[in-house]
């Protein structure tokens, strides 16, 4: 169920905002991006604060991890929104584990496109050349693959995506 809603909505957002950068989404979703110099290990993190939706990144981190964790946050905003109006904090240690697979599935939704990975498959290209063709990790080419897999499609998968592979440092 999850995995259809979370497709559907990135697919409208998509097609809304006529783009798959998520600065770009940010901006015409209403929700404020703000750099942040003072994250130690902290990549990013989403925010609702007095009904203003937040998504601050770590200014540290390359541009590719950038896009990710604005896709990612955006994730948040999308799905979780009514638990960040609260204290994140206080959320289950296994809620938390789903909603950071959730918010990592959306953000594979808005960076990668089906039509785009099912035409580098049919070409032959491996996991790893698929990501590197379409400027993303694997482990979330994996993530997408295997949301996709779950709408009725068939792809092997050498493995599942690493659902902490943002934590990586």
């Amino acid at each position: 169920m999850i995995s259809s809603l979370i497709h559907s909505t990135t697919k409208k957002i998509v097609k809304r905002c006529d783009t798959r950068n998520p600065f770009k989404i940010a901006k015409e979703l209403g929700v404020i991006v703000m750099w942040r110099d003072d994250f130690d290990k902290l990549k990013g993190m989403y925010k609702v604060i007095l009904r203003n939706r937040f998504v601050f990144i770590n200014r540290n981190l390359d541009e590719f991890e950038q896009r990710v964790i604005c896709a990612h946050e955006l994730g948040h905003d999308a799905l979780h929104r009514e638990i960040a109006t609260a204290h994140f904090e206080t959320a289950l240690y296994d809620v938390k584990n789903r909603m950071e697979y959730e918010a990592n599935a959306f953000a594979a939704g808005i960076l990668i496109d089906d039509d785009e990975v099912i035409e580098l498959i049919s070409e032959g290209y491996d996991e790893s050349g698929i990501a590197s063709t379409l400027g993303v990790s694997v482990d979330l080419l994996l993530i997408k693959v295997s949301e996709m897999n779950k709408r009725g499609y068939n792809f092997a998968l050498s493995r599942a995506g690493r659902g902490d592979f943002l934590k990586k440092t």
